[in-house]
This record gives structure tokens, sequence and C-alpha cells, in this order.
């Protein structure tokens, strides 16, 4: 007797093998962030508004994950507001990775948001993610990326960043010559990784 491909779930269907050998197939793919959106275990993390009041880089998001598994960081948003007084070069961002200490450490003023993207899910984050303000301080080991933001919009940055349990992300926002306010907020699109995943 031939041997048959049954449908796991119990409806009895038999895959079907045409004239030429060939085993006919439909798949729908997720990639690894749908389907951790649909698992509830992605997230959108956003700064809030935060107003600078002068020229110097300052620190505007610390972030840590505390997850036994890996975040996959896939998307950074910075957004800036109409500056005061600010003029020429459009703002500059930079990115440190795994800074440990600081004032925004310290302050811990938790971001605004912190939110699953799956309105269903209950599953929460694990991680440290803090925002900072003009005057505070955060040192990292180095810089990762650097780059200009976009004066009075927003800058989608799409990067494949990995922190591992215990690795931290600084984003820093200096902004234009003569600047006396302008506000700005940073958003990071993330999601855990399966554990199960080879």
């Amino acid at each position: 007797m031939a041997e048959q491909i049954k449908d796991g779930t119990g409806k009895g269907n038999l895959a079907k093998i045409d004239l030429n050998n060939r085993l006919h197939t439909r798949a729908v793919t997720n990639d690894e962030g749908q389907q951790a959106t649909k698992d509830g275990k992605s997230y959108n993390i956003n700064t809030g508004f935060i107003t600078l009041t002068n020229t110097s880089e300052t620190p505007v998001l610390y972030f840590k994950n505390n997850e036994e598994s890996k975040v996959h960081i896939t998307t950074i948003i910075i957004g800036c507001g109409s500056s005061t007084g600010g003029s020429g070069t459009n703002p500059k961002f930079r990115f440190s990775k795994n800074p440990s200490t600081g004032t925004t450490i310290s302050n811990a003023n938790d971001v605004d948001v912190t939110s699953n993207r799956n309105f269903s899910s209950s599953v929460d984050l694990q991680a440290l993610a803090y925002k900072g303000a003009t005057g505070e301080t955060l040192t990292g080991n180095g810089d990762h990326i650097l780059g200009f933001a976009t004066a009075n919009g927003r800058a989608v940055i799409s990067i494949d960043e990995i922190l591992e349990r215990g690795n931290s992300l600084g984003v820093y926002i200096t902004p234009q010559t003569g600047n006396s306010s302008v506000e700005v907020y940073v958003a990071l699109v993330l999601h855990i990784e399966d554990t199960n995943d080879l």
C-alpha cells in the first residue's frame, strides 16, 4: 500500500501528487517580526515628546534588554519638531552600544509608551526603557551609528540590531545651531526572538 501524507488537523485531507511526481502545496509565510506580533512578543517603545533647550548633544533614550531571549530591533524613528532659534544643518543623532552609566539611568524616567503590538496580548516586555532630558548624561562603549535627523519632521531608520540579555542601546540627539527649544521623540519597533528557532 502506498504511503500517504495526511492532514494533521483530523479533516482527512490527503496531499496531491501530480503526473510529474510533484507534491502540490500552498503556503502562507510570515517573517520573524510578523510571527512575533501574532505571538504577542512585538512592541512599540516611544519616549514621548522631550523638549531640548540648548544645542548640546542630549541622551534621549536608554534601552536595556532584561529578557532571557534576544531582542531584535528592526526600526528606530526619530522625530524633531520646529526649533526656536535653530538653523542650518539638520539635527544629528548618535547611537551607542551598551551604555551603563549616567544620569539618564540613575534618574530612571520611564518612557511614555511601551505597547504590545498585538492588542489582545498581555505579555509584558522585560526591559528598562528610560527617556532622557537636557543636561543628562549617558556613557556608552563607543559610537555605533551616526547620522542626520530631519528638521521639523521624522527619520525612519531600518536597522537589524540584536540585544542579548543585559545589552543596552543609547540614542542621542544634537539640535540645530542656535536652538533654544525643540520637541523631539525616539521610537523603537522591536520583538523578542523565539527561543525555539534554530
